[in-house]
């Protein structure tokens, strides 16, 4: 079959539309499919935040998210924790918006 044939064919297929044996073929295909889980959801790449790493910090912040604003648990942070295990208020924010999403 000449490529212009097999084009031509193509568009009257996609003029007509799909033939039966092609649209059972995609719906049986769909219906075979496993439920969805939440490996794919849960699997994000890169490293995890510091925060959610960290479970005593994870536990520190959640200890004060609701009682206290952004900055007054970044101070909190400082000065009750090393330097290695500081976050900033940006961190705060974008693992409670995390957390409030689930």
């Amino acid at each position: 079959m000449q490529f212009s044939d097999a084009l031509d064919q193509a568009e009257d297929e996609l003029r007509v539309g799909p033939s039966n044996a092609h649209s059972k073929g995609v719906q049986v295909g769909f219906q075979d499919l496993p439920e969805p889980s939440g490996h794919r959801r849960n699997h994000r790449p890169g490293r995890p935040s510091k925060i959610e790493a960290d479970p005593e910090l994870r536990a520190f912040i959640a200890a004060r998210i609701d009682r206290m604003t952004f900055d007054d648990i970044v101070s909190e942070v400082s000065r009750t924790s090393p330097e290695g295990r500081r976050v900033a208020k940006s961190a705060i924010h974008a693992w409670w918006q995390r957390r409030r999403r689930r």
